[in-house]
């Protein structure tokens, strides 16, 4: 599964009521978002199962996703009304 994918399906798992919203594969601007939270998301699964933890780097991290994943739905929901597509 490519980066883009990986991260939209983490993404529709977080906000299964998004899931109709289909017009957003089409969307650069929400595959990049995609692409950096499954970044994040991969870097801050590296750090969970981590030997050595890093607590810092894993807080880093758990709030960086959490952030994309706010902006990604935020998104969504932002373009589904005013598209008119609610």
């Amino acid at each position: 599964m490519d980066v883009k994918k990986a991260g939209m399906s983490r993404l529709l798992l977080a906000a299964p009521d998004l899931r109709r919203s289909t017009w957003m594969m089409q969307s650069p601007a929400f595959l990049k978002m995609c692409e950096e939270y499954e970044r994040a998301c991969l870097r801050r699964d590296v750090l969970r199962c981590s030997a050595d933890k890093d607590d810092e780097a894993l807080l880093k991290f758990e709030a960086e996703c959490k952030s994309l994943e706010a902006a990604a739905i935020a998104f969504i929901r932002k373009q589904r009304q005013f598209s008119g597509l609610a």
